[in-house]
């Protein structure tokens, strides 16, 4: 067992939305690895869910991974995901609210390569943005909270992205979004706080050589492209985040980048802390 895989991880449960591939199915896999329990959710590719089901049971063995076809933008199918996740493995530990939209899905070509701008933007690609990016993490949040508050425990954490690309001409919805996306974990962590549920924000700290950034944003063969982060950059400080050693740890912004595969795993996360600020800046 490397020293990633803390021993809190074995028999985990953890459920990942967006788990058929890129940042989630990332990490889903190396939870696998480290005796964790995993649900995966996905919705426009369900041939992906059975793909990494596949990969799932070959690594862990029938009965660890459990994939379900649900769009966190609608509200029966996250509470579908939490009935199937305690009546497969009898509680949830962790949500990784990893299902997200990026600008790039839209682009329409009428501001260079930065994205079209914000009124060019189809008003059915605005929406399915934000419905995904704030309210679907919202509503899986909202979902998973109350089994959390029982228990007095639970992980939360949703995958941002870095200031830069927030604020970016030609980036609007999708930054727009997560900006959105932060300032909720922001108070949702006030609200949460001495109830036992940890919530955070971790992003790569650039763009990550996943399907997210597609060919036509950054050319090459998705996996190969130097110029981006190396696809799986998320995965330590996500696991590290999954076990206690990071209980009581909440309300921060985890910059993936940062992390030292040199160092013990609880100094390499500490270094990924971002400054926290007592009132975050938003203009």
């Amino acid at each position: 067992m490397t020293p990633l895989h803390h021993p809190s991880l074995k028999d985990r449960v953890v459920i990942v939305t967006g788990g058929g591939r890129g940042f989630g199915w990332y990490i889903a896999e190396e939870l696998l690895k480290a005796g964790a329990k995993v649900v995966a959710t996905g919705s426009r590719k369900p041939e992906e869910l059975v793909d990494v089901q596949k990969k799932a049971d070959a690594l862990a063995g029938p009965g660890r991974f459990v994939t379900l076809k649900a769009d966190v933008r609608e509200w029966a199918d996250c509470e579908t995901t939490v009935a199937l996740t305690l009546k497969t493995f009898g509680r949830i530990d962790v949500l990784v609210n990893n299902a997200g939209r990026g600008t790039g899905e839209y682009r329409i070509g009428l501001a260079g390569q930065t994205g079209p701008r914000f009124w060019d933007v189809p008003l059915d690609g605005w929406k399915a943005i934000i419905d995904t990016n704030v309210t679907g993490v919202y509503q899986m949040t909202r979902a998973v909270v109350p089994h959390m508050l029982e228990r007095k425990f639970g992980k939360i954490f949703s995958i941002s992205t870095s200031l830069n690309t927030m604020s970016s001409a030609g980036l609007s919805p999708y930054g727009a979004s997560k900006a959105a996306l932060e300032m909720s974990h922001v108070i949702w962590a006030k609200e949460l706080a001495d109830s036992g549920i940890d919530v955070n924000i971790l992003l790569p700290g650039g763009a990550s050589d996943t399907p997210f950034i597609t060919q036509a944003m950054v050319p090459g063969e998705i996996g190969t492209r130097s110029r981006l982060l190396p696809g799986d950059v998320i995965v330590p400080p996500a696991v590290w985040l999954c076990g206690d050693a990071t209980n009581g740890v909440t309300g921060r912004r985890i910059i993936a980048k940062y992390w030292d595969k040199t160092l013990h795993p609880q100094l390499a996360f500490e270094a990924c802390l971002q400054t926290k600020n007592v009132l975050p800046q938003i203009m």
